[in-house]
């Protein structure tokens, strides 16, 4: 199996279901990690753009960085 750089997430993902390397299973894994927090960013952009109360801005700022942090959780 060879990823490469200009796979898009998707082809990635795709290339590796069903295979049998555990770390690219690993690979994988994380990558639908980071695929799904960058759909949620994405959303919580699209929400922060048509609400105007401060609060559920800051709230999705405070989301936006908890998801970028990228500790591994």
């Amino acid at each position: 199996m060879f990823l490469h750089h200009t796979m898009t997430d998707a082809e990635i993902l795709r290339s590796c279901e069903g295979c049998t390397s555990q770390h690219l299973r690993l690979v994988a894994d994380r990558l639908r990690v980071r695929v799904d927090g960058m759909r949620e960013i994405a959303e919580l952009a699209r929400n922060g753009i048509d609400r105007y109360g401060l609060r559920e801005i800051h709230a999705g700022l405070d989301r936006i960085a908890e998801i970028a942090d990228n500790k591994g959780d």
